[in-house]
């Protein structure tokens, strides 16, 4: 599967830092149809390893039926692979953490960075905790709480997405073109714009490339 507008490229310039990305189905519990969560979960897992292979350093599983995990070395590719995610899984929505942290842990007496993966799993407790969407944690004091302001400007927009929004989104993600939407959608052109700015495509995807561009700078300490 490819693309266009999205292919991920590794530019880490620290090979220490990587980005742990856990993800949570919302009201799993309540759904009738395990297997069909099941599936759906497992080929959200696998689409992430296809695409973002360049940049994986923990391939993207499922965890406890109803969680997907994984881990990119390069964390300003983090916001993207949680968009394309939930445009995987949609209609299922997914509260998310990512953990920005070194790969293994590091002694706290020698100034080790802490596990990517142990503060994913904070975030997303979080997360879930709050009833928000999305939280970052790792970057550091300041840019914890100005991701975490990102964040919760962003998440009622996904949150208010319908089916037909998401659709509209993953398919011009992977088209690029409103007019190739429109096609394989069997829609017009007209109504293939009216649902991405309904769902607000370029704020989400602005508030994503603002997010990837500040991880692209956090260094471990």
């Amino acid at each position: 599967m490819v693309y266009p507008c999205c292919m991920p490229i590794d530019t880490r310039r620290d090979q220490r830092v990587i980005a742990a990305v856990f993800a949570d189905v919302v009201g799993s519990r309540k759904l009738a149809d395990h297997d069909a969560l099941q599936d759906a979960t497992t080929a959200a897992a696998r689409r992430l390893n296809e695409l973002f292979a360049p940049a994986i350093v923990e391939p993207f599983a499922v965890a406890a039926g109803d969680e997907i995990q994984g881990a990119l070395t390069d964390p300003a590719q983090a916001p993207l692979c949680v968009s394309v995610m939930r445009e995987a899984l949609a209609p299922i929505q997914v509260r998310v953490g990512v953990g920005i942290g070194a790969a293994e842990p590091v002694p706290a007496a020698i100034g080790g960075a802490r596990n990517a993966f142990v503060t994913a799993r904070e975030a997303l407790d979080w997360v879930r905790r709050e009833r928000g969407m999305t939280r970052y944690l790792g970057a550091g004091p300041a840019g914890d709480v100005l991701l975490g302001a990102i964040c919760r400007l962003l998440d009622p927009l996904i949150e208010e997405r319908t089916a037909k929004q998401w659709q509209a989104t993953a398919a011009y993600r992977r088209l690029g073109h409103q007019r190739a939407v429109a096609a394989e959608l069997g829609v017009t052109r007209q109504s293939v714009g009216d649902r991405l700015r309904a769902g607000h495509r370029r704020e989400v995807d602005d508030s994503d490339a603002a997010i990837a561009a500040f991880l692209s700078y956090v260094r471990l300490t």
